[in-house]
């Protein structure tokens, strides 16, 4: 097994207080519920501009739209 590897996974295995595995757990819950509503709120206004880049690169090419 890789260095890097073995060194990630004693990490994760190591022994925890109850007060350190809540803590952690709540950090990763935080941080996966900001991930979700930043998702959430920006990927419409993504996917609109990928549209209207789409659309432009057909209105060049004279194909029409639909």
């Amino acid at each position: 097994m890789n260095g890097w590897i073995w060194r990630g996974y004693r990490w994760l295995r190591r022994p925890r207080s109850r007060g350190q595995a809540a803590a952690e757990f709540t950090l990763l819950l935080m941080a996966l519920m900001f991930g979700t509503l930043a998702i959430t709120t920006f990927a419409p206004d993504m996917f609109a501009a990928l549209t209207i880049y789409v659309r432009g690169y057909y209105c060049v090419l004279g194909y029409p739209f639909g």
